[in-house]
């Protein structure tokens, strides 16, 4: 029955709209509108039959069109009832509603397959079986609840596209209603002919795409699964534990491919025997990391999947793999950091850097926190790493954030590792590359004019003493000794990237105070410069430099095992290792050492490239291809071997005016100052080895800046920076 109520002349909303009375339309408000003219998002006009409010309207009129008013969307939220459903909630269907279910003349019995109702009948309070005019008035909801939610005004570029989403999604509702219902129909005529049921999709580990292909069997998965947990995972606990449980394989499978892809391409990585895991592996994850970048559905298990990832770049998601390194693992990197951030942007995921209501704080939030700050702390360490401006702007992990922030961190157990605490060890440290990056290598222009000014030796001071604190708190931090060499790995490199803009800063302000129309060059000014540190300004800040590297160095090869740890521990760790020792070559280049220091450095050296070949499983590994760049940038020069490359060289057409032909053979200049490549740039070391011209050279005005001649003057404002940003000390 219809149940009306008026108050101040308006007519309340009917409960079960049915077919209206023409009594019942006398008190129904002006602004309504008719079902054509509200399809049509156009306006109704219902004055044209001289009693306003009242069908017909002018546009049915004109179109000779039935006009029927449409009902109220107001009163609350509206639950569509789907058609099928309400066509079963007929208790004796007529022949005409079975047609939808069922061929034509074939009666259907009671079925165990039948469609399942998608709300129960009692839901909307009634029993009886929909009327036509029901039926016909609920297939023009999805008109009106369009209508409905354009009408709303959004705040923001951002409303306006989820509102366009929603009428997106209760149309496909409607669509995928519809579609399943035919689906029901056929799968039923097909089981009656045939008299066996269609199969199933498999569930689980079976519907994982390298399982369904064959090209890996299940225990091969447990096995790579099991293998990253016990060797990689310790240096970035960003998967989450229970899946590390043989149970949980399946729900590993079928929820989070994107990471599962990225566990099995790093732990298949250094399978020399069986290289065709590798093989499938990363190209399933290329074509996961694609779909990512082209803007497919994922959670915060992919931006976790692109920040290990990152971490160990394995060889077979690059084209191509050079024979020598050049700094192309820091590109990748530099490329998955950056999708990974605006992955978590779109995700939400900055939104966990400040703490909530602790009652709301539920588990799904502690991962995404643990994945942002994450994503926070791989996009400082590769813009270090890179001398590039950091990828997220947005809020990060600053405020305030502690172990007890992530609780799938904390040990379970007594026996386990406080991962949590080496995480805020690892943030806070981070924190401080941040920042260093941010005041001392800014720019060319703000480092050029503080290296002049002299403004570097507050920061520099400032930033050496948060070091030295950072190291108080966390140097005495108790976990395994492979995690926390890890730590003190970190620490050194942090105080040889601040020590060296010291260094640079020195080399600048010598360039600048030599008289223009004195006789030495520019080389031998420098030498003489830098032949007594200890009366330099500087001298503190060049003699930490140097110690920082050579510490870094020899913890590497005093406590990292190669075989055991070092062969698993994240690229950052090889990558820092060259450049320390690509560092101590230009420092050696400018006399800091004297004899004896130079050839205990020397042996440093040799037992680092020792080392990187013992940690590598293949010539094409990491740290075999690094090893063989310290080699040729460290090896002894000979005057036979310059002789006999140089006509080569001219065959090629090489400028005369690379470095190594500019250079006197087997005196101290073979390691000149005037080499143009920075410690930070890994390309452009990789170039100055093979012989071929530094990229920076186009950079200078003259045509040709660098003289055959031994004797060759540098311009100081262009040799100060390369074309990427990076001091060329």
């Amino acid at each position: 029955m219809l149940s009306t109520a008026v108050h101040n002349g308006v007519t309340k909303k009917v409960t079960k709209p049915k077919l209206k009375t023409h009594s019942e339309h006398l008190m129904k408000r002006v602004s309504r509108a008719c079902l054509h003219c509200r399809q049509r998002k156009s306006r109704c006009d219902l004055g044209s039959s001289g009693s306003p409010g009242t069908p017909p309207c002018q546009r049915c009129v004109r179109d000779h069109r039935e006009c029927v008013l449409g009902s109220s969307n107001r009163g609350g939220r509206r639950v569509r009832k789907p058609k099928i459903a309400n066509l079963e909630m007929n208790s004796n269907p007529s022949p005409t509603k079975v047609m939808q279910l069922a061929p034509s003349g074939a009666s259907v019995p009671p079925d165990p397959h039948s469609f399942p109702q998608a709300y129960p009948s009692d839901h909307y309070g009634r029993s009886d079986p929909p009327t036509t005019s029901t039926i016909n008035i609920d297939d023009d909801d999805s008109a009106s609840t369009t209508d409905s939610a354009i009408g709303s005004v959004p705040r923001n570029p951002s409303d306006a596209w989820q509102c366009l989403t929603n009428v997106a999604k209760r149309g496909a509702e409607s669509a995928n209603l519809d579609k399943a219902g035919d689906h029901y129909s056929e799968s039923t005529r097909r089981v009656r002919l045939t008299g066996a049921e269609e199969e199933e999709p498999e569930p689980g580990i079976k519907a994982y795409r390298l399982i369904k292909n064959r090209s890996l069997t299940r225990e091969t998965v447990s096995q790579l699964v099991t293998r990253y947990a016990e060797n990689f995972h310790p240096y970035l606990p960003l998967v989450p534990r229970k899946y590390f449980d043989p149970a949980a394989l399946e729900s590993f499978a079928s929820q989070e491919k994107h990471l599962l892809t990225a566990v099995l391409t790093i732990a298949s990585k250094d399978l020399v025997e069986t290289p065709q895991v590798h093989e499938v592996c990363s190209k399933y994850m290329h074509e996961l990391i694609s779909g990512i970048a082209a803007g497919a559905d994922c959670d915060v298990e992919a931006v976790e999947a692109l920040l290990i990832l990152a971490e160990w770049e394995p060889q077979g998601l690059r084209p191509k793999i050079e024979a020598v390194g050049r700094g192309e693992e820091d590109r990748a990197a530099w490329m998955h950091v950056g999708l990974a951030l605006r992955s978590g942007y779109f995700l939400g995921l900055d939104r966990t850097s400040f703490r909530g209501d602790p009652a709301n704080d539920a588990q799904s939030d502690g991962r995404k926190r643990l994945a942002w700050t994450s994503c926070y702390i791989s996009d400082r360490l590769i813009s270090v790493r890179i001398g590039r401006a950091f990828w997220s702007r947005g809020p990060g992990p600053m405020t305030g954030l502690v172990s007890k922030d992530f609780p799938s961190l904390q040990p379970l157990t007594s026996a386990d590792e406080d991962y949590a605490k080496i995480f805020q060890a690892l943030l806070d440290l981070t924190q401080l590359y941040g920042n260093v990056h941010d005041v001392l290598y800014s720019g060319m222009r703000t480092s050029s004019q503080m290296m002049l000014m002299g403004d570097y030796v507050k920061y520099v001071d400032d930033f050496r003493n948060a070091i030295d604190r950072w190291n108080r708190i966390w140097g005495t931090l108790t976990c395994s000794p492979h995690i926390k060499v890890t730590l003190q790995m970190s620490y050194e490199y942090l105080r040889l990237y601040t020590n060296a803009f010291a260094f640079q800063a020195a080399i600048s302000q010598a360039l600048t105070s030599k008289p223009k129309g004195d006789a030495p060059s520019q080389r031998e000014h420098l030498r003489a410069a830098f032949s007594n540190v200890a009366s330099m300004q500087d001298a503190r800040f060049i003699y930490a430099s140097v110690d920082a590297a050579k510490s870094y160095l020899t913890i590497l090869n005093n406590f990292v095992d190669p075989e055991k740890h070092l062969h698993f521990m994240p690229l950052r760790y090889y990558l820092y290792s060259i450049y320390a020792a690509v560092f101590l070559y230009k420092a050696r280049s400018f006399g800091v050492m004297n004899a004896q220091e130079e050839q205990a450095v020397r042996h440093l050296i040799n037992l680092t490239t020792d080392r990187l070949h013992r940690a590598s499983a293949g010539p094409d590994d990491i740290g075999s291809r690094y090893a063989r760049l310290l080699e040729l940038l460290w090896k002894p020069k000979s005057s036979s071997s310059s002789s006999n490359h140089e006509p080569q060289r001219k065959d090629e057409s090489v400028p005369t005016g690379t470095v190594p032909n500019r250079l006197p053979e087997q005196t101290y200049m073979q390691y000149s100052p005037m080499n143009d490549f920075s410690w930070l740039d890994l390309e452009a070391v990789g170039d100055y080895v093979s012989g071929y011209p530094i990229v920076g050279l186009n950079s200078f005005p003259h045509p040709n800046p660098y003289p055959s001649t031994s004797e060759a003057i540098w311009p100081v404002q262009n040799w100060q920076v390369d074309l990427n940003g990076n001091l060329l000390f």
